[in-house]
C-alpha cells in the first residue's frame, strides 16, 4: 500500500488531482505488479539457475567423458586396421615376391631352350656349311 501512496502522492505533486493520482498509480502498479520481481523471485531464479549450472557441469563432464572412451575405441579400432593392413600388404608382396620368381624362373626355361635350339640350328649350319665348302671352287 505504501507503494501506492508514494506513487499517488508523487503525481499528485506533480500537478495531478489528488483523486485521479490514485486512479493512475492503483492502473500502473495493478499493469505491473504480475510483471515486476520480487527479491525472493530473483532470489529463486538465482537457486535454478545455479541448479542448472551444476546439471550442465556435470553434463558436460559426462560427455567429456565418454568422448574420451569413443577416442579410446577409435584409437584401438585404427591401430587394428593397421595392423590388418600391413599383415595384408606383407601377404600381397609376399605372393608378388613369388609370383616374379615364378615368372623369373619360366624366362629362364625360355632362354635356355631359345639358346639349346639356337645351339642345336648352329651347329646344324656348320654341319652343313663344311661339306659345302669342300666343293666350291678353289681359286
Amino acid at each position: 500500500m505504501t507503494d501506492r501512496l508514494t506513487l499517488a502522492r508523487a503525481l499528485e505533486e506533480g500537478g495531478i488531482a489528488r483523486e485521479a493520482a490514485e486512479h493512475i498509480a492503483t492502473e500502473i502498479l495493478d499493469a505491473i505488479h504480475d510483471n515486476v520481481a520480487t527479491k525472493a523471485d530473483v532470489a529463486v531464479v538465482r537457486t535454478e539457475v545455479a541448479a542448472v549450472r551444476t546439471e550442465l557441469k556435470a553434463e558436460i563432464q559426462a560427455v567429456r567423458s565418454e568422448l574420451g572412451a569413443v577416442r579410446s575405441e577409435l584409437k584401438a579400432e585404427i591401430q587394428a586396421v593397421r595392423s590388418e593392413l600391413k599383415a595384408e600388404i606383407q601377404t600381397v608382396t609376399s605372393e608378388l615376391k613369388a609370383d616374379i620368381a615364378a615368372v623369373g624362373a619360366e624366362i629362364a626355361l625360355v632362354e635356355y631352350r631359345m639358346m639349346t635350339r639356337l645351339g642345336g640350328a648352329i651347329a646344324a649350319a656348320v654341319g652343313i656349311i663344311l661339306p659345302a665348302i669342300r666343293y666350291l671352287p678353289h681359286s
